[in-house]
């Protein structure tokens, strides 16, 4: 087993980076751990090019300047595999997207291989090669790391550098360069990966939701998601979702009733329990006008089930005929807003998920379409 090419220092790094600047594309992986704190902790970087690859430690005191100077360089393509993730810790450090970058995960979707395909698909899908999992749930920040653990996390890159060519020759000629790269720009919008507290009460999942529930639970959140950025600890390890929801229904006016809600954790002390009572009594005070609307996705829509099914089999037969994966066209939540007649604004009345599956709903709802099975294979018909 050869060793790795591990960098720890900033003259290795500097003399590394310059090798890279000379590089048309290069494959980037990370390696972090993010169990115990909001913000993830980079680990590893493993960069490679056709012809050279290397790991960088960024766990020693180093100075990581030139690397980031890579990533921001726009004449080198940065390819990731399932990239947010590494995008996000990127943006976290220094602010900023790399560019130009390109998703082989996103790519993959446009090429038939099924719906957020996995590295390891890709690599047996292309290479032949199976990857031996055995290091997969390392605890990265433990040092000395063995070699095969480094070889491992190598193989993120150096596998990847392959890939790319070969997806990107699939794409060209099935003319879905444009496509692609749509979707890739979703990447860089720095808005998915820069929380916004007063937004974060959305994912949070609560059954037949109240508007006045709601308007507590939207202050709470943002107590919460600023509270976890400065103490650096995830969500559920301050207090968890049910447990916001909780509060917000059972409006607790001191702190004993507080302490009776089954589920508060004990790392909150009293100063964080009175703050929790002065935004409910804040938030109570606000007309009900300026309450959040419900969202549209909490609602539960009264649609047909066999509408919505006979929606998926064409949904399913457009996949199929056109190699993209169903996931990456709409969702089984879209449909029911079609059904339930919320059409303005869909994503997949435009572009080219209209020409691919859009531009048909309408036909199918207007009985212009039907399904038959000939040959042992679904066969659209049109009138």
């Amino acid at each position: 087993m050869d060793k790795v090419n591990i960098i720890r220092d900033n003259t290795t790094l500097k003399k590394f980076c310059k090798k890279c600047i000379n590089e048309k594309v290069l494959a980037i992986d990370t390696e972090f751990i993010r169990e115990n704190t909001y913000y993830p902790i980079l680990s590893l970087i493993q960069i490679a090019s056709d012809s050279f690859s290397a790991i960088i430690d960024p766990l020693y005191d180093i100075d990581l300047q030139p690397f980031w100077e890579i990533l921001s360089n726009k004449k080198i393509l940065k390819v990731f595999h399932a990239g947010r993730q590494d995008i996000e810790i990127f943006f976290n450090l220094t602010g900023k997207i790399p560019t130009p970058i390109y998703d082989t995960q996103i790519a993959a979707m446009f090429c038939g291989l099924g719906d957020q395909v996995s590295y390891e698909g890709l690599v047996n899908k292309f290479l032949g090669l199976t990857i031996n999992k055995e290091s997969q749930f390392s605890n990265w920040l433990q040092r000395p790391l063995a070699n095969k653990q480094l070889q491992y996390a190598l193989s993120d890159v150096t596998h990847l550098i392959k890939i790319f060519p070969l997806l990107q020759t699939i794409i060209k000629e099935t003319n879905r360069e444009e496509w692609v790269e749509k979707e890739f720009q979703c990447l860089t919008n720095k808005q998915i990966y820069n929380t916004n507290p007063k937004e974060v009460w959305k994912k949070i999942k609560i059954k037949n939701p109240k508007r006045e529930v709601l308007n507590i639970l939207k202050y709470l959140a943002e107590w919460r998601e600023i509270e976890c950025k400065k103490r650096n600890l995830p969500r559920n390890r301050l207090i968890r979702d049910e447990i916001l929801v909780n509060i917000s229904q059972l409006k607790p006016s001191d702190i004993f009733s507080i302490k009776k809600i089954r589920g508060i954790p004990k790392i909150l002390c009293d100063k964080d329990l009175n703050e929790i009572l002065k935004i409910i009594e804040i938030s109570r005070k606000i007309e009900p006008v300026k309450w959040p609307k419900v969202p549209k996705n909490s609602k539960k829509l009264n649609v047909s089930k066999a509408s919505l099914d006979l929606l998926k089999l064409l949904l399913s037969y457009c996949s199929q005929k056109s190699g993209l994966a169903e996931k990456l066209i709409t969702d089984a939540d879209e449909l029911r807003l079609i059904l339930d007649g919320q059409k303005e604004d869909l994503e997949v009345f435009r572009g080219w998920r209209n020409e691919i599956f859009g531009k048909y709903i309408n036909l199918l709802l207007g009985g212009k379409i039907a399904f038959t099975i000939k040959d042992n294979k679904l066969k659209k018909i049109e009138f």
